[in-house]
């Protein structure tokens, strides 16, 4: 038993775990694809093939949260991923042993390695692993693919096996970019995932505006996506590679050349080296401030003693003023570079969360996809958005998070919270409604994120995974609904807790995580979110307002969930006279039920029991405001100062880093 137990745990039993569950969806696309229009054949090989993976990756997370909240690592400076392949330095997983976090697999070199920088190629690498912030969204993916092929029996008639085959490629590309530690790998996984929503929605669409939404959907995120791209690649080459024997050097001497190492991709020493190359700036230009000072305090010294050979001394503080006045500029000129480079990579994020006014795309795409696709849009791919602000944008251009992440990004966040939710209640589509709630819902995290603390972080970091857990099993709901009734206009049904008891049980119980009911899993992170805000020595009465703003968002999400909830169970029996052909208009059946109850059951245990998901997030999160921190420090340094100065909150174990 115990070599049983040990080959389970062993790193290189991960590793290949976590391969398997990234790729082993493209194998099952490719057998799917086989059957054709033989849609029974095609939904059963689907509905076993998403059973595997999820059982998988149950087992592969699980491993991966134990060895994350156990854990203790040395420093905060990097994400630390496990179960990375070409991981040499690697030890057993659950036992302890060196890591390296690093990987030594390169797809392509992109210049001449370094031999003074060896543990740094100069290549973009398949460098995947998991850490607490991408592990839980990972099984999200699983567990809503299987959702999402289970309650697609109905609505995959026509080309069954092609559209099977569409979303385990989906599924693929959606874990590969959750995966990714290297900046170029994420990309192309999060631009694939482009191509099988855009033949989802334009060839098993819902509506006659169906390819008109595709090609909307597809140029829309596409065009956001390549500043990011641009962001990406300047943010690779404005940031040299350090190694750890380089930096007091080149910060003491200001003679010395600041000599760029070799370019590298990783996400890890990208924000090594963002945090080590502004502490040189820093240093620099602090070093050649004071010896300006000094030599323009001798030269008035020589002055007063007249001197002889006073014009030696001041050309010695004229060529100190001007090393000051260059390191000045240098680092002012990064600054301004890493402003351009931080909007540049924002754009495309939040494009794709999306955040208010860069939604537009959405209702189209949220209303002619079929549902189960719509569910996969909002449970997940909304999430590659998030988590590239989080893993991307804010540690790679932090100063820039802190100077206009809350004062911009954040109130657009607040906006959107306030404005999605009126346009979910003019809603009479029960299905735009939930799409313009998972707007607002997500303009929440948007807004507590940037508050970049911990409470903050740490809420956004989780209602990453809790949001797709209750947007998930709406639009699933919503799923049921469309098959007995080929409608989800709330005007055209009423009265259905007569006929659907079971039905009728879950909308409640989700309905309720999805207002932030108290023992759900959309509350913990509702309260760790707007506690964020309440920072007044830091954000002064601005986030007393902006803490107001997501509380309004809360209630109009209650107002228009419960008149929803009124309209469709509730009163006298309203169904459409014309049904879908084969339409069954009984109760759950088991094979939906069974689908329901796992995002159900997460809600659930979420909003009672969060601790040991909170726990493997904790280095994660420490990490991101360990740059956060530095950063405001340089950005506004009494504000800094005054944040040492404030007792410690009482906050929940697990929460405080």
């Amino acid at each position: 038993m115990d070599s049983l137990y040990d080959n389970l745990f062993a790193p290189g039993t991960l590793r290949v775990l976590l391969m398997v569950v990234m790729f082993a969806p493209l194998g099952f696309a490719a057998l799917v694809a086989l059957t054709g229009e033989r849609f029974r054949a095609a939904r059963r090989l689907s509905g076993l093939f998403a059973a595997l993976h999820l059982m998988l990756t149950i087992f592969l997370v699980a491993v991966a949260a134990m060895y994350s909240a156990s854990h203790t690592h040395a420093s905060n400076d990097t994400f630390c991923p496990i179960a990375v392949p070409g991981d040499s330095g690697e030890g057993t997983a659950i036992a302890g042993g060196s890591q390296e976090h690093r990987t030594s697999w390169n797809l392509f070199m992109v210049g001449k390695p370094d031999p003074k920088v060896p543990s740094v190629p100069p290549a973009v690498q398949f460098f995947v692993g998991l850490d607490g912030l991408n592990m839980w969204l990972i099984l999200l993916a699983s567990i809503m693919t299987y959702v999402a092929v289970s309650l697609s029996w109905h609505s995959a008639r026509e080309k069954a096996g092609g559209y099977y085959a569409w979303v385990f490629v989906l599924q693929t590309a959606v874990t590969g970019a959750f995966a990714s530690f290297d900046v170029i790998l994420f990309y192309v996984f999060f631009e694939l995932t482009l191509i099988p929503t855009f033949f989802l929605i334009g060839g098993w669409g819902v509506g006659g505006g169906k390819r008109d939404a595709a090609r909307k959907f597809f140029l829309y995120t596409l065009f956001g996506s390549l500043f990011s791209l641009i962001g990406l690649i300047g943010i690779v080459y404005t940031n040299p590679t350090f190694s750890s024997g380089q930096l007091s050097g080149e910060v003491k001497d200001l003679q010395m050349p600041l000599r760029r190492g070799p370019v590298s991709f990783s996400i890890n020493q990208l924000i090594f080296n963002t945090y080590n190359w502004r502490q040189v700036l820093d240093g620099r230009a602090a070093l050649a401030q004071a010896s300006a000072e000094q030599r323009a305090a001798e030269v008035e010294q020589k002055r007063q003693q007249n001197a002889a050979d006073l014009s030696a001394f001041q050309k010695l503080a004229d060529e100190a003023l001007l090393q000051s006045k260059t390191a000045a500029a240098e680092r002012d000129r990064h600054s301004a570079v890493q402003g351009w480079l931080f909007f540049a990579l924002i754009a495309g994020f939040v494009v794709k969360t999306p955040l208010v006014p860069f939604h537009t795309w959405l209702p189209a795409a949220y209303a002619e996809a079929p549902t189960p696709v719509t569910m996969l849009l909002s449970a997940v791919l909304a999430k590659l958005g998030t988590l590239g602000l989080l893993r991307i944008v804010i540690p790679l251009c932090p100063d820039m998070a802190v100077q206009y992440g809350l004062p911009v990004f954040g109130t657009l966040g607040a906006i959107g919270i306030v404005y999605a939710a009126f346009c979910a209640f003019n809603q009479k589509d029960v299905k735009l409604m939930a799409a313009y709630s998972s707007v607002s819902h997500l303009g929440l995290l948007v807004l507590g994120m940037f508050a970049l603390n911990s409470e903050g972080l740490t809420g956004a970091t989780l209602h990453m995974v809790n949001h797709g857990l209750s947007a998930g099993a709406t639009f699933a709901l919503l799923a049921v609904l469309h098959d007995r009734y080929g409608t989800t206009d709330m005007t055209q049904l009423g009265g259905l807790w007569s006929r659907h008891t079971k039905f009728a049980f879950f909308l409640i119980l989700i309905s309720l995580a999805a207002v932030g009911l108290p023992g759900t899993n959309n509350f913990i992170t509702e309260m760790l979110l707007i506690g964020g805000l309440f920072k007044p020595w830091a954000f002064g009465t601005v986030g007393y307002w902006l803490a107001i703003a997501a509380a309004s968002g809360i209630l109009l999400s209650a107002w228009y969930t419960f008149t929803m909830l009124r309209n469709v169970l509730f009163g006298n029996l309203k169904i459409p006279t014309a049904l879908p052909d084969g339409a069954k208009t009984g109760d759950l059946t088991g094979r939906e039920l069974w689908a329901l109850l796992l995002p159900t059951l997460g809600c659930v245990v979420l909003g009672v029991y969060p601790q040991p998901v909170l726990d493997s997030m904790r280095h994660d999160v420490a990490t991101i405001e360990k740059v956060v921190n530095a950063a405001r420090m340089r950005v506004n340094p009494t504000l800094a100062e005054l944040e040492k100065t404030q007792p410690p909150a009482d906050e929940p174990d697990g929460v405080h880093h």
